[in-house]
């Protein structure tokens, strides 16, 4: 396997692949990177978690000149969670080269977005119906975008956004650089790719290779009934750093919480029927690891792409086995080794065989005491922060604000996140530097915002609590 160095990438960005902890290329970026670095354009056929996101990012952080203001380079994604995902990684993958990178998306103050796209923006990364939106406001203008991105095309389809999406290509240079990205390749999209692009390099990343040699895979077979005590006794015995635990069902997902929230484990739920601002809190909180373990439908888990999950548990055995690969390529990432632990009824063993058999894998019997990585997880705990970690800002001035609520309330990180993004017009990325104490809890959000955040969010009421919002005192 090649090096990052070796496929071709500069210096900045090969310090901050080693700053981030990347340490070999996936079979996607090893494949892609070189094709793009040499102006191909490329379609991927790859699934989430595969390492799509660095394959196209940093080919195109090469070509980016952050000496010029204009929008060089754009990303379309089909859901406000996979923009926020893109943007952050591409924005890591940059800072060293001083590259600005904006999203854009729905369910945010398209005023406060429009004014980050007029300081200047050298890529921008943006769902397919904020970006239109954008365009036809004339707050964002794509003649200079010469490498632009379709990232889960095929998501794109299934939302109905094809149309918009062949509108947004049309107004980029004709001589531009794309890459598509699709988990699936139906007609349309392919369709797509021949009136869009120009003699395209096909990558693909076969879902077997994801699963067999970086994840250890497991089942446990147990009556309907005694499932919720497996998965309590699993995640004791096994200590996940970071397990994210698939359910089939919103309902099934939040039952399964109390459940859990009950036997003393801590634990988030996220699924559709969640308010956004809920879902940003709780997706922000897991993806910085100050939640270590999140129960998930498989749609509200979409773009959720975290390199530190160490467990995949599939409470609900899924409906294909292209899910199930799907699922657990999610662990076992940058070169790390993951664990997928799937609970089973005795009536479902045929779907195990039919998945073992799709996979090119097998599934062994889980064994209570083969966890084995307890202490090393229970360490990892203990020095883990309770707070955010901070981030540089180029976007102006920083206000402090104390919240009359903390642990006694039942309040954590993602809490205050998800207050402020329901009660506010912040986004998620707007509020850093959360510290919940036991009484009373602090955050900082844009200083320009701090009033009008103030006034809109003091006298909410949530968690049964009345919320008092104001500027901290120096």
């Amino acid at each position: 396997m090649a090096t990052f160095k070796e496929l071709g990438l500069s210096e900045p960005l090969l310090d901050a692949l080693k700053h981030l902890g990347y340490e070999q290329p996936t079979p996607i970026q090893e494949q892609t990177i070189p094709a793009l670095l040499e102006g191909r354009d490329v379609i991927g056929q790859a699934q989430t978690g595969t390492g799509k996101t660095a394959a196209f990012g940093l080919p195109m952080l090469e070509y980016v000149d952050p000496e010029s203001p204009e929008v060089q380079a754009l990303v379309l994604t089909p859901t406000r969670e996979l923009c926020i995902q893109v943007t952050q990684a591409i924005r890591a993958y940059g800072e060293r080269r001083g590259i600005n990178v904006v999203a854009i998306f729905g369910g945010a103050p398209i005023r406060t977005q429009a004014a980050q796209l007029k300081e200047g923006a050298q890529v921008v990364v943006g769902t397919v119906g904020r970006v239109m939106d954008m365009m036809s406001r004339h707050h964002l203008v794509v003649s200079d975008a010469r490498y632009v991105v379709l990232d889960e095309a095929d998501e794109m389809l299934d939302l109905g956004f094809l149309e918009d999406v062949e509108m947004i290509l049309g107004r980029c240079p004709s001589g531009r650089q794309t890459a598509l990205f699709s988990a699936t390749m139906p007609t349309e999209i392919k369709r797509l790719a021949e009136r869009f692009m120009y003699d395209p390099e096909t990558i693909k990343v076969r879902a077997a290779t994801l699963t067999i040699d970086t994840v250890e895979q497991f089942f446990v077979e147990v009556s309907d009934r005694e499932k919720p005590e497996a998965l309590a006794r699993v995640l004791k015995t096994e200590r996940p750093e970071q397990a994210l635990v698939f359910g089939r069902t919103k309902i099934g997902v939040d039952r399964l919480t109390r459940r859990l929230s009950d036997k003393g484990l801590r634990v988030k739920a996220l699924h559709g029927d969640m308010s956004q601002g809920s879902r940003d809190g709780v997706m922000i909180a897991f993806k910085s690891g100050r939640e270590s373990l999140l129960i998930a439908t498989d749609v509200a888990a979409r773009g959720l792409d975290i390199s530190g999950i160490s467990h995949v548990i599939n409470y609900d055995i899924p409906n294909s086995p292209d899910v199930y690969v799907h699922r657990i390529g999610r662990t076992g990432r940058v070169g790390r080794s993951g664990r997928a632990i799937t609970l089973i009824t005795p009536k479902q063993r045929e779907d195990l065989g039919a998945i073992e058999r799709h996979a090119n894998t097998q599934i062994a019997p889980w064994k209570e005491d083969g966890g084995g990585r307890g202490d090393k997880a229970r360490e990892r705990e203990a020095r883990r922060p309770r707070h955010t970690k901070p981030r540089k800002r180029t976007d102006g001035t920083r206000a402090k604000l104390f919240l009359a609520a903390g642990r006694k309330d039942g309040f954590e990180p993602a809490d205050v996140i998800g207050a402020l993004v329901d009660h506010s017009r912040l986004d998620g990325e707007e509020i850093t530097n959360v510290h919940v104490l036991e009484r009373f809890s602090f955050l900082e959000v844009p200083a320009e915002r701090a009033g009008e955040v103030t006034e809109k969010v003091t006298g909410q009421n949530v968690r049964g609590v009345e919320l008092r919002l104001e500027v901290a005192k120096k």
